[in-house]
């Protein structure tokens, strides 16, 4: 009889605690009820409200979580207000009290779908429908509050962003857009233009990349282009952040997608896909593909290297890239890839005349091997005076110059970093 007495009395207990957490509620919205609140009151009725968010009774009531957002909206709106009359209230802190009184309102709503019930208790039906009849309290302001700050979100994505909090920026960003087809909101008429969602679609993506979300980056980018954001960068950037994943199909679906689009002005999309077909070894594909992109812009020296590498691998035979090679730097003299590969051509016809006469030495091979590397040592050259990330070309350089008897040349390339 003693435990019984006993866990009754614990028991009793219960019910009080989320009594008192009730009252707390209720003491809130009290406190900022009313036209002339003060940003003090709003912080502090948050602040009582930290328990009853987590109490097992008062989180389940929509009176709760509406309390909190009116108060975090309150404190946004009074800091607004500081700002319009010229003072400087925390950007970050403004941002977070909207992105919070966001979270709050959203958690109130379905909570304030209660059904209508009969005195006897049994479901109050909608004759009209035949479903359950459902009544609201707080949902009609949680709407009009929420509307009533949809630009706001556009700033406070800007406002995390200026603070480097990428995934808030994200966040913010993608409410603003994600407005219209809100589906509590229809009845608002919120009216966005695409051109302006396209826009914060691609700036959540930039913050997602940011914060190396790179999943995220990619669908905000995805809902940029839907939205008619078809600038080059909101295909670039998604294909960073597929290298990022390491997805290559993601890369090379992002290249056919902007190929037709800015294909004449940007070749990495035809070379990445050109590459992926190779290295599946699907050369008509491949062939296709850049003799395409040739026609449309035949004096292209980029293009017409990738055609040479193209003959090359599918052929395994540089004697059929040489022509694409050549006309490369026909086009473009100072184009340092095509000075390579025509550099490269003589440089493999030497190392492949010494591999075939094993039995001389001296100036018997050397009049059989220099002839090659003098014709490739200007092109060499070049190409390593054009760009010095080619290390190929400062180790064919090396050999050139080792096999020409040029020290003084040899000396000054190994010296040079």
């Amino acid at each position: 009889m003693k435990k019984l007495v006993l866990f009754l009395a614990c028991s009793s207990l219960l019910a009080p605690c989320a009594f008192a957490q009730m009252s707390v509620v209720k003491q809130a919205s009290k406190d900022i009820s009313g036209m002339d609140v003060k940003i003090e009151t709003y912080k502090s009725a948050l602040n009582n409200l930290k328990p009853a968010l987590t109490n097992a009774e008062s989180k389940g009531l929509a009176e709760t979580w509406f309390t909190a957002g009116k108060a975090s909206f309150g404190i946004y709106d009074k800091m607004m207000g500081q700002k319009a009359i010229g003072q400087k209230p925390d950007a970050k802190e403004m941002a977070n009290a909207l992105l919070d009184g966001y979270d709050y309102l959203v958690k109130a709503l379905p909570l304030d779908s209660v059904g209508e019930t009969e005195k006897d208790g049994s479901p109050k039906i909608d004759k009209k429908t035949g479903k359950q009849k459902v009544k609201t309290k707080f949902s009609k302001d949680i709407i009009n509050m929420i509307s009533g700050h949809v630009n706001d979100f556009s700033q406070a994505g800007s406002d995390f962003y200026e603070a480097k909090d990428w995934a808030n920026a994200a966040k913010c960003w993608d409410i603003f857009a994600s407005m219209p087809q809100t589906g509590y909101l229809k009845d608002t008429k919120v009216n966005i233009p695409d051109s302006i969602i396209g826009q914060v679609r691609f700036y959540q993506g930039i913050a997602a990349w940011q914060g190396e979300n790179y999943k995220g980056a990619v669908d905000a980018f995805a809902k940029a282009r839907k939205s008619g954001y078809l600038k080059k960068e909101a295909f670039d950037y998604a294909i960073q952040c597929y290298a990022g994943m390491k997805d290559d199909a993601g890369i090379v679906q992002m290249a056919k997608e902007a190929l037709p689009v800015f294909g004449k002005t940007d070749m990495q999309y035809v070379r990445i896909i050109i590459n992926d077909l190779m290295n599946k070894q699907n050369y008509d594909e491949a062939n296709t593909y850049v003799d395409q992109a040739i026609s449309m812009n035949a004096n292209n020296a980029e293009l017409q290297d990738l055609k040479g590498i193209l003959l090359e691998n599918q052929k395994k035979d540089i004697e059929a890239a040489l022509p694409y090679y050549k006309k490369s730097i026909e086009i473009n003299p100072e184009y340092a890839k095509g000075l390579f590969d025509v550099g490269r051509y003589y440089f493999n016809k030497a190392v492949k005349a010494r591999d075939n006469n094993p039995n001389l030495t001296g100036a018997a091979l050397a009049k059989v091997v220099n002839p090659f590397y003098t014709q490739a040592l200007p092109y060499m050259e070049k190409a390593y005076q054009l760009d010095k990330e080619n290390t190929d070309a400062k180790t064919a350089l090396r050999g050139i110059y080792y096999a020409l008897n040029m020290g003084d040349k040899l000396n000054a390339l190994d010296a040079s970093k």
